[in-house]
């Protein structure tokens, strides 16, 4: 009985001490999110998004489609786009740098990584998303970043950091994915993997988050009411030599379209709508605990 007792006390002392160190685990990845998106590269960052069109167009305070915030000047200069590339052209009297140099033309795309133009507070850069060219603006004081304190959790609970199983396509799958600007994006899935949740069997179908990771959008049945209507994003690390992974849930987030109307967010999958409600990870930033 007395064994009884101590090995009792020793299993819940090591639960105990286990759960401890995964709880400053996910506040530690919860507090690099919080970072990350007020960072001066954060999407908090965000000021504005502007489709461009082919030939010139003026950029600035003043002007009616690429319409900078009104501390800018009323025109800065002039973009061209003209068979897949895009130059910019500085007006006389203005100061724009890339990389600390001041410039007076400078070519945005074609580009080995984005051509960030500069001033005062304000950055842009080209994005891509499908055959059209936009502008992303950035605004380094954008009030956001001071007004981003916190983003609503569920509480941190161990059993939604769940092992999974890997299944390779043959050759990867074309998988056409919506995204905010109401386009198509074609992404490539290595495979989907499948799980157990009490004892009902469950599939995501995943995208190649990079060397190490996957990438999963997800919908559930909290999607729109306590987490965010267009889903969650979760990576997890790509599987063992067993084809074994972990999906912990409790690192699933919201995407940047939760936190800014200028992101162009990829929304999941019909086949990535789960019948679950998984209780885990952030809710919609917007959600009030007292609903």
């Amino acid at each position: 009985m007395y064994r009884t007792v101590l090995l009792i006390i020793l299993v819940v002392f090591i639960s105990n001490g286990l759960f401890g160190q995964y709880y400053d685990e996910i506040k530690v990845w919860q507090k690099n999110r919080l970072q990350a998106l007020i960072a001066e590269d954060g999407w908090a960052t965000l000021a504005g998004l502007f489709p461009l069109r082919n030939g010139k167009q003026f950029f600035g305070s003043r002007v009616n489609k690429l319409t900078f915030p009104g501390f800018a000047a009323d025109t800065l200069g002039e973009i061209e786009v003209s068979d897949d590339k895009v130059t910019l052209k500085v007006h006389a009297g203005v100061e724009i740098s890339v990389n600390d140099q001041i410039i007076s033309q400078v070519t945005l795309w074609p580009a080995n990584e984005p051509v960030v133009c500069r001033q005062g507070r304000l950055e842009w850069f080209i994005i891509q998303r499908g055959d059209r060219f936009l502008v992303r603006l950035r605004d380094t004081d954008h009030p956001a970043r001071e007004q981003l304190h916190s983003i609503p959790y569920y509480p941190i609970d161990s059993s939604w950091r769940l092992e999974a199983t890997f299944h390779p396509y043959e050759h990867p799958r074309i998988l056409p994915l919506p995204n905010a600007l109401d386009m198509i994006i074609d992404g490539e899935s290595p495979g989907y993997l499948t799980f157990s949740y009490r004892s009902n069997k469950y599939s995501l179908l995943t995208l190649d988050g990079g060397p190490e990771e996957l990438f999963i959008l997800f919908y559930d049945k909290t999607s729109g009411s306590e987490t965010y209507g267009g889903g969650r994003y979760l990576y997890v690390k790509k599987p063992n030599s067993q084809g074994k992974t972990i999906l912990d849930f409790n690192k699933s987030y919201s995407p940047p379209c939760a936190f800014t109307h200028f992101a162009t967010c990829l929304l999941p999958p019909e086949e990535n709508r789960i019948d679950l409600n998984i209780t885990a990870g952030e809710k919609d930033p917007h959600f009030l605990d007292d609903h």
